[in-house]
């Protein structure tokens, strides 16, 4: 028997109209805002980290869990075994491993190398030991374009073997951030302005070597201008492509900043899933109010180019 086709009642037409538009509306919508985040916010939505191997003494999903970036989800971090030092042998010939692999050779033995990224130096700063580098790569522009006029750029390297940010069990008691307070102020000349001073260190997916270092440079004028005008008790703060979650603390003046506090503690307890998420963050610490505050900023995808490392004359470490 045939069935004849009858248009559907208008009320019936008009309901199915104002539902399209509807679903038309909230997919507009949702797409302007995936649009409107941050850099690697879309990538933070959608998990890319591991959990590595836990020490025994630490339960799975603790703070003291150590998670990787699987290779494939870096942009040069590409050591075989993500949740491995550059002392296993699996990555130790990695070139992400590079700078690692000469800091441990007999050319650094005698606490003061140099190859073509730079100038190091073994320092020391109450019983810890690590590595000072001026990285000199703007002095050949040619071939290091990126570098192209960076004068005063500085890393802190561990010594020991620690992956970056997201090996909590390998630098836990360590005091890398005051360290690299220190080495701003007395090892590097000039020193750095106090309220000028910024640390940065960047996850997985965005850095070079898999191996622990801090960098250390200026604020830029933009990054400046923000957190000059942002109350002590914000939580966030966009500037520039990044969305920062953000934590004021005042600190004593003329005291280390950095002394008793945890950076990257602090910056776990403002990611959306804790330390799951340091191998997609990258974190900014920068000192203020004449040394009397700190700014702890984290973000995904946190590149070290966020800071400046341009000065009126070339710096050098003493």
């Amino acid at each position: 028997m045939n069935h004849a086709l009858h248009p559907a009642p208008l009320p019936a037409r008009k309901a199915r109209r104002r539902v399209g538009a509807l679903s038309g509306f909230l997919a507009g919508s949702l797409f302007g805002l995936m649009a409107g985040l941050a850099p690697g916010a879309a990538d933070a939505a959608a998990p890319q980290t591991q959990a590595c191997p836990a020490p025994a003494a630490t339960s799975a999903g603790s703070a003291g869990q150590h998670w990787a970036s699987p290779a494939e989800a870096n942009n040069d971090d590409k050591a075989p075994q993500p949740c491995a030092s550059c002392a296993e042998p699996a990555n130790a010939g990695a070139g992400t491993c590079a700078v690692y692999r000469f800091l441990a050779s007999a050319a650094c033995a005698d606490g003061r190398c140099r190859d073509a990224q730079g100038e190091f130096v073994r320092r020391e700063n109450g019983g810890d030991t690590f590595f000072l580098q001026h990285d000199t790569r703007f002095r050949d522009p040619i071939r290091f374009a990126r570098a192209r006029g960076e004068n005063c750029r500085v890393l802190l390297w561990a010594i020991e073997p620690v992956v970056g940010i997201e090996d909590v069990p390998g630098y836990s008691g360590r005091h890398y951030w005051q360290d690299a307070y220190v080495a701003s102020q007395r090892m590097v000349e000039p020193p750095f302005a106090k309220d000028d001073v910024a640390f940065a260190i960047q996850p997985a997916t965005t850095r070079g070597q898999h191996q622990f270092h801090i960098h250390i440079g200026t604020l830029k004028p933009d990054y400046r201008a923000a957190l000059a005008a942002l109350p002590p008790d914000a939580t966030h703060v966009r500037i520039g492509h990044y969305d920062f979650h953000a934590r004021f603390i005042a600190v004593s003046a003329g005291a280390n900043p950095f002394a008793g506090i945890d950076v990257l503690a602090i910056a776990r307890s403002l990611m959306p899933r804790g330390a799951a998420d340091l191998p997609l963050h990258g974190v900014l610490a920068t000192v203020t109010e004449g040394g009397r505050g700190l700014w702890i900023l984290t973000a995904p995808r946190f590149e070290r180019s966020e800071l400046n490392y341009v000065r009126p004359a070339e710096c050098r470490l003493n």
